[in-house]
């Protein structure tokens, strides 16, 4: 297994990007605040997110086998399994050759259809936040373009959408 680190043009907010999930089984966003620090910011203290701040970046899957969400936050990153390999807070990671798809095929190898290729599309993904981690294996995923400038605004739009 290894970790590459995934650079899509944001910086994860290190504060309190209140990751937020909708989803049916057939799609997944992923919505989060992204690093917007103002010219005034001294450093001095962390700035809470409402939903009514602007600076989100939505994350829409393609076709998706399962997802975590949770456990561990950013103090205790140590204690995930892939930590070792160099597993990072506030940023979005790939695994190769991952070790949760190898199960999920196993897991689908009793279904009388079943053919590995069918996994072989899979990635395995984990963005990485201040209070929790997204872990999910999909074939890909885009950043969408909103007109909505707002968490509040982009749960609407996104509720529409599902």
């Amino acid at each position: 297994m290894k970790i590459e680190q995934i650079k899509d043009g944001f910086d994860i907010d290190v504060g309190a990007p209140m990751p937020t999930i909708l989803s049916n089984e057939h799609h997944i966003y992923l919505i989060f605040y992204v690093s917007n620090i103002g010219p005034s910011w001294d450093g001095s203290k962390v700035y809470m997110q409402t939903e009514n701040d602007e600076g989100i970046a939505t994350v829409k899957f393609e076709r998706f086998a399962q997802f975590k969400f949770g456990d561990p936050n950013d103090e205790s990153i140590n204690g995930h399994p892939l930590y070792k390999l160099g597993l990072q807070p506030y940023s979005i990671q790939k695994v190769t050759e991952s070790e949760w798809i190898k199960e999920l095929v196993k897991m689908n190898s009793v279904h009388p259809y079943h053919k590995d290729e069918q996994f072989s599309k899979y990635k395995h993904y984990i963005f990485f936040f201040h209070d929790t981690c997204f872990e999910i294996v999909a074939e890909g995923y885009s950043i969408e373009q909103s007109p909505e400038s707002t968490m509040k605004g982009e749960i609407q739009r996104i509720g529409k959408l599902l």
